[in-house]
């Protein structure tokens, strides 16, 4: 074979890998899926994931505290709370979730944000 063989060969596999990722990354929500909020290993909240192109916005409590979630196209954020009761940010610097198998954690307030699809067969690690 070749060197152009191989460097053609080695490019149509990277480019189908790319594509491939690609989509699988890009693949929307569940239809019927929900968000769950998990505060100090307790369920406190489920809210249908709805795919609207106008953004929503969910509000949590968690002790004399508020969170506030955004959710748009199926995907959803948690948006940044004051450095006093979330002082690293992480959870609101994670972004946009849009799978099951994404989470948002916020260890100092003990919260989880998941996406629960009605065929999520995974355990729920609390």
């Amino acid at each position: 074979m070749k060197k152009v063989e191989k460097l053609l060969i080695i490019g149509i596999v990277l480019i189908s890998s790319i594509l491939l990722g690609t989509m699988t990354l890009a693949k929307p929500a569940q239809a019927n899926a929900s968000i769950v909020i998990v505060i100090d290993n307790e369920v406190k909240q489920r809210i249908p994931l709805v795919v609207e192109e106008e953004m929503q916005t969910y509000e949590f409590k968690f002790g004399e505290q508020t969170g506030y979630l955004e959710v748009k196209n199926g995907k959803l954020r948690m948006l940044e709370m004051p450095k006093e009761i979330c002082p690293e940010g992480i959870c609101s610097e994670t972004g946009w979730i849009a799978r099951p198998s994404q989470a948002i954690v916020c260890l100092p307030n003990k919260i989880i944000v998941t996406i629960q699809g009605l065929d999520d067969k995974s355990d729920e690690i609390l």
